[in-house]
């Protein structure tokens, strides 16, 4: 009977490069070692194209109370909304984590009522949208890749 340890391992780079595997001990450490030696260049933030960081601007704005949409797209459900603000954090203000409060503050005053933040994002940590981490009162959010491609689709619908 042959049993498979599966390990995670995720790493945060100064720069902002992430990596995250999960998998046998070998797999995590080749990809890990990959990883590591793509850093060996001078690592730069991730610059945007300046067309891309104009499209987050346009769809959403920097308020004193924080991050909002500019509009209320009726075809935009709240979870949604809850994404684009997540990747437009990390694009335009370098937010990596955006902390549960925050971020219902600015699904509210973006126009929606997201009740639980919790429930609303459920589906979104699921599919790999998104991660959480920490309890109740001390929850952050953050997007991940694949999140971010899900939000920039929903976002160009939003600005075309």
């Amino acid at each position: 009977m042959c049993h498979m340890t599966n390990f995670k391992l995720r790493i945060k780079h100064p720069s902002g490069a992430e990596f995250e595997a999960e998998g046998p001990a070998e797999l995590i450490l080749s990809e890990k070692n990959s990883f590591l030696s793509s850093l060996g260049q001078p690592a730069q933030a991730p610059q945007l194209p300046a067309r891309e960081q104009a499209q987050w601007a346009t769809i959403t704005e920097n308020t004193r109370a924080g991050l909002r949409l500019k509009t209320k797209h009726p075809e935009l459900k709240a979870d949604a909304a809850a994404l684009i603000l997540l990747a437009a954090g990390k694009y335009l203000n370098n937010t990596q984590e955006i902390s549960a409060m925050a971020l219902a503050k600015a699904i509210k005053s973006s126009g929606y009522a997201p009740g639980r933040l919790d429930r609303l994002l459920a589906k979104a940590n699921k599919e790999g949208l998104l991660t959480a981490s920490g309890t109740k009162r001390s929850r952050a959010y953050q997007v991940t890749d694949r999140g971010a491609e899900r939000a920039w689709l929903e976002a160009r619908k939003l600005a075309g």
